[in-house]
């Protein structure tokens, strides 16, 4: 588990485009969870005022957030046509290669100091 990465990544949704943005995520919950065993969490959630979307994400490590970054490329033109991307935070010992991927985006990389988590 100490390879694990947490990811929330923020985005705005598209005025009246909350429809067709919790479709294409259930498409894409149901593909990434047949296709990707790294991932562990993938939670869609909209703030009350319905603008802001937030996505928390788990994977076991690097690796298998940099295949969920390939793998779900052929949703993103659905999914940009109902948000806009504001930010991506990566919680863990994140890889080089991670760092590297994410860097034009600006993310905010946080390193573990200490962990106590009892999911399993």
């Amino acid at each position: 588990m100490e390879d694990r990465i947490t990811i929330i990544a923020t985005s705005k949704l598209v005025a009246n485009k909350l429809t067709e943005l919790q479709e294409v995520v259930q498409e894409l919950q149901i593909f990434c969870s047949e296709t990707e065993k790294g991932m562990l969490q993938y939670d869609w959630y909209i703030s009350e005022t319905e603008n802001t979307i937030k996505v928390l994400e788990t994977y076991t490590n690097s690796e298998a957030v940099l295949f969920h970054f390939d793998n779900y490329k052929t949703f993103s033109s659905r999914l940009n046509e109902a948000r806009s991307f504001v930010s991506l935070e990566i919680f863990g010992n994140a890889s080089e290669a991670l760092k590297k991927r994410v860097q034009k985006i600006n993310a905010t990389h946080f390193t573990a100091i200490s962990r106590l988590n009892k999911l399993k």
